[in-house]
């Protein structure tokens, strides 16, 4: 398997897991009184990264996309590049609109989160030929 879609695949398979566990209910106690997102099931992931119903429909889309994309090299090379650039432009703007209008919460721990998985997916995505010469360890 190459490494793009080894990406893909582990990181499909964790956005899965995150977005359906951004679904489960958290206690009233992790959500500051003045928590700037409106809408159901607002809360924080592992007490860290906010969240709200959308954030969590956005982050089951990608899992499943990840999913969808690692079976074929040059979709998990689009893939890595795509998610790269797409985590790279919220981490900017979360530090501008940590709210997005209201509509997603990007906290600083998202940011960094952010920060850290775009720049890895665009280099994954980047070294990635496009016929997919560059091999995941096995």
């Amino acid at each position: 398997m190459y490494l793009a879609q080894r990406f893909a695949q582990i990181f499909g398979a964790i956005y899965l897991v995150v977005g359906i566990v951004g679904f489960i209910p958290v206690p009233p106690l992790l959500v500051p009184a003045d928590f700037p997102v409106i809408g159901p099931l607002e809360g924080f992931v592992l007490g860290l990264f906010a969240v709200n119903w959308l954030h969590s429909v956005v982050h089951l889309a990608i899992g499943a996309a990840g999913l969808a994309s690692y079976r074929s090299p040059a979709a998990a090379r689009s893939y890595s590049i795509g998610i790269g650039v797409l985590y790279l432009l919220l981490f900017l703007i979360g530090l501008i609109l940590p709210t997005v209008f209201g509509l997603v919460p990007l906290n600083g721990a998202d940011n960094i989160l952010h920060l850290v998985s775009g720049a890895v997916a665009l280099a994954i995505g980047l070294a990635s030929s496009a016929a997919g010469a560059t091999r995941a360890p096995a």
